[in-house]
């Protein structure tokens, strides 16, 4: 009789456990944004099954690099998401696709850990998630007793299925994200494209408009781009591009948004700048680009840029489209101003190559 109750009763824990399951699984099936995953998943497991601590950690590589920008915005998300060489998964999870159980010697996983939990947990759950076999990342429950996560007494089984559910659910989520990145970027720099630029324009200065604050968007021009690419060819061409966006991101990141125009032509856009704000960033790029030149091959190519502005305030321009208009002209006025001048410096590297 004794035995029949026992098994009643673990028939019982697990139809419970199953229906947790379940409803974690339904919470999360549907979400389309990996900064919604995370955060509908680390609630939905806390509320399900009473864990204080719940954090995602994921790879800052391939083939998640492209998530990093955006969770990384997400104040909400600070203690949720962490992201984590590959190679320090590894060393917890050694080659193990189970989940791995730690409530000893914590300090070995101290940089898969958030800083907030570090002094507080005693024991922890780390269970891998892969991708098409790939390791990406490792889903983390943690408790200030000991004894929760306990090696020695506790199965994994239940944790090894609930991580196999979030890997396939986070395999759509980071495809549907993947397609949709790729859609808004230009594929050499990984800047905004052009149609991203226009979406943001067309919001941003109705935005400027309705609460009278300024808008500024700033050109940026490769000076000598072509006799670059004819005397070094294409791949340098690329690598210059590179470059220089990543110069542009660096500048203008919390400021206000990058996108690559066309060609060698790039575009930062700031709210809530003003003209005399904006140019100063297009000043400290040009500074930074003149005394950095791009290392290639043997080489050190020297790189100067031009740049034009507008703003809202400043221009008082009809819409987004006559904002552009006015900060191109203004960039090629520029640029036939110093023809004579700091292009020198690219041509005179140029002719020695040739």
């Amino acid at each position: 009789m004794h035995d029949i109750n026992e098994l009643i009763d673990n028939v019982r824990r697990n139809e419970e456990i199953a229906r947790k399951f379940f409803e974690i699984e339904r919470c999360i099936l549907s979400i389309g944004r990996c900064d919604q995953f995370v955060s509908t998943l680390t609630k939905e497991v806390q509320k399900q099954f009473s864990v204080p601590y719940v954090w995602v950690n994921l790879i800052n590589e391939a083939p998640l690099s492209h998530l990093i920008e955006s969770l990384e915005k997400m104040p909400d998300l600070r203690d949720r998401v962490l992201f984590t060489r590959r190679r320090s998964m590894i060393d917890i999870i050694k080659s193990s696709n189970k989940t791995v159980l730690v409530n000893t010697n914590l300090s070995q996983c101290r940089e898969i850990i958030p800083s907030v939990y570090r002094d507080i947990i005693s024991s922890v759950a780390i269970s891998p998630l892969t991708i098409d076999g790939e390791l990406v990342g490792l889903f983390c429950q943690a408790d200030s007793d000991s004894s929760r996560y306990d090696a020695t007494t506790k199965d994994t089984f239940l944790l090894d299925q609930l991580a196999i559910k979030i890997s396939i659910c986070l395999s759509n989520v980071t495809a549907r994200e993947k397609l949709e990145y790729l859609a808004t970027r230009d594929p050499l720099t990984g800047l905004l494209n052009r149609r991203q630029l226009e979406l943001m324009l067309d919001r941003e200065f109705s935005r400027s408009k309705m609460q009278e604050r300024d808008l500024t968007v700033v050109f940026i021009d490769c000076d000598a781009f072509k006799s670059i690419n004819d005397t070094l060819g294409h791949n340098c061409g690329d690598e210059v591009l590179e470059y220089i966006a990543k110069r542009l991101l660096k500048y203008v990141h919390k400021q206000g948004l990058a996108f690559r125009f066309a060609g060698d032509e790039f575009v930062f856009v700031m709210p809530g700048k003003s003209y005399e704000q904006a140019i100063l960033v297009a000043e400290s790029i040009q500074e930074y680009l003149q005394s950095n030149p791009l290392r290639y091959k043997s080489n050190l190519v020297p790189i100067t840029i031009s740049y034009g502005g507008a703003s809202v305030i400043s221009d008082s321009p009809s819409n987004y489209k006559h904002l552009l208009k006015v900060a191109d002209e203004r960039l090629y006025d520029y640029k036939n101003n110093r023809k004579r001048l700091v292009p020198t410096k690219v041509f005179k590297f140029l002719n020695r190559l040739r």
